[in-house]
């Protein structure tokens, strides 16, 4: 995903304030496009960053008439000084570098920040005789609403009020204008605030910028100039429901990367790494190691299972996923190889622990001549079981091994109508 495909109002990255990791959303896609060109998205924090006057108050309590980036006697508007010269150092270079500077408009001429607040007309009103950018989508606008509900407090625009403020004292009468923020929510308009005007009271500043809408948002939520890794499958997109599987099954997938990075593969069930591949190629066909291959299968319990493939190429990390039903009721245990013996082997008796619902069916088949290319296999009578333990004894009818005594045992389980699970932890046995 890009910036270009998040959602006006909802959609949002993540970026670093020193150590803090905070929230920004979308206000608009091709901001001021007539100043801007397309191609550049404007975001806000998720609350304001700080709180404060519309600007500084000068020598002997008299206040300046100051507007937003105007000095005048060594004095600036607050909101602008601290975003510009506090604020914006805040963040990483490569972050600085992708605001760059933004063009918007103050009091109909343009202005150039890298960090700047929203105005009047962007939030409240449209101004046609004082234009200062076009008004936001109430999707924009029902994202403000939200952070002004949390905040609690009124939040400064860049905007300059045409009201003017008095102050007196012995030597001079000093006149100012105040600055306009945002007040509330109006009921007669949905979706547009209220706003008021003032110079020294502590209101939020909520810093917003611009960032280029190619740059590519990672798993974490980051903006990033790395394309990320892309998986694809032909059982269909992220998220898909495989239905129940009660075997290994085939599940095809490719990754590729944009910028030809090599990759690695994590397979996880249920946040467990079952299977990894390193040193992927962009553009390779794999099918899961983990559901295919019956001894990673088997790892697996039955119930809802989510599988997650996790692929990162070293910079960024994609994760694509499907969920699936284990719902396996049977299973046949034996051993990888037989035991040899020197002597014919007469008789055998094995030790089942684990846990035996009463209808849980039970099979043994023995064998004393497994290395025979076709071995006979003995079913056994003789099985005696409780709720932890099943015992088995087999007196040997076949007496011929072609190549030699080895023994082998295949145990049969599978769950009774109750659908209670069983499992067996261990066998344990002699032959003689």
């Amino acid at each position: 995903m890009q910036i270009k495909d998040l959602a006006i109002g909802d959609g949002f990255v993540y970026l670093m304030e020193g150590s803090s990791k905070v929230k920004f959303y979308v206000l608009a896609h091709n901001y001021e496009s007539g100043l801007n060109g397309n191609g550049r998205t404007l975001f806000c924090r998720e609350s304001p960053a700080t709180s404060g006057p519309w600007s500084s108050v000068g020598e002997f309590g008299r206040r300046v008439d100051i507007a937003w980036g105007v000095t005048m006697d060594g004095y600036t508007c607050s909101i602008y000084d601290w975003l510009t010269t506090t604020y914006f150092y805040k963040f990483a270079a490569d972050v600085k570098g992708w605001m760059g500077k933004t063009r918007y408009s103050l009091e109909g001429s343009r202005f150039v920040t890298s960090i700047f607040t929203l105005s009047a007309s962007e939030s409240v009103y449209d101004l046609s005789s004082r234009p200062e950018g076009t008004l936001l989508s109430e999707a924009a606008r029902k994202r403000l609403e939200n952070i002004f509900t949390d905040f609690g407090t009124n939040i400064w625009t860049r905007t300059q009020s045409h009201n003017v403020s008095y102050h007196h004292s012995s030597s001079d009468n000093d006149y100012y204008y105040d600055g306009v923020a945002l007040s509330g929510v109006s009921r007669n308009d949905w979706g547009r605030f209220s706003s008021t005007y003032g110079h020294a009271q502590r209101w939020g500043y909520l810093p917003c910028f611009t960032l280029p809408e190619t740059l590519y948002i990672d798993k974490d939520g980051f903006p990033t100039v790395n394309q990320p890794p892309e998986v694809t499958s032909d059982v269909g997109e992220s998220g898909v429901a495989l239905g129940e599987k009660n075997e290994p099954f085939t599940l095809p997938y490719t990754v590729t990367d944009g910028d030809g990075d090599p990759m690695t593969i994590t397979e996880k069930v249920n946040g467990v790494a079952l299977a990894v591949r390193e040193n992927v190629a962009s553009g390779t066909e794999l099918t899961v190691k983990c559901l295919s291959e019956k001894a990673l299968f088997q790892q697996i319990l039955n119930g809802e299972n989510t599988l997650v493939l996790e692929v990162g190429d070293g910079k960024t990390t994609t994760e694509w996923t499907a969920t699936f039903t284990k719902n396996v009721t049977s299973a046949v245990l034996s051993l990888a190889q037989p035991l040899t013996a020197d002597d014919t082997i007469t008789v055998a008796a094995l030790t089942l622990e684990g846990s035996f619902p009463g209808d849980m069916s039970l099979t043994v088949e023995l064998s004393n001549n497994a290395r025979d290319d076709v071995p006979v296999w003995e079913n056994c009578t003789d099985i005696q079981s409780g709720e932890g333990r099943a015992f088995v004894h087999h007196a040997f009818a076949n007496k011929t091994a072609a190549n030699g005594a080895a023994f082998n045992y295949k145990v049969t389980i599978t769950r009774g109508a109750s659908g209670v699970g069983g499992n067996i932890t261990m066998i344990g046995g002699v032959i003689g």
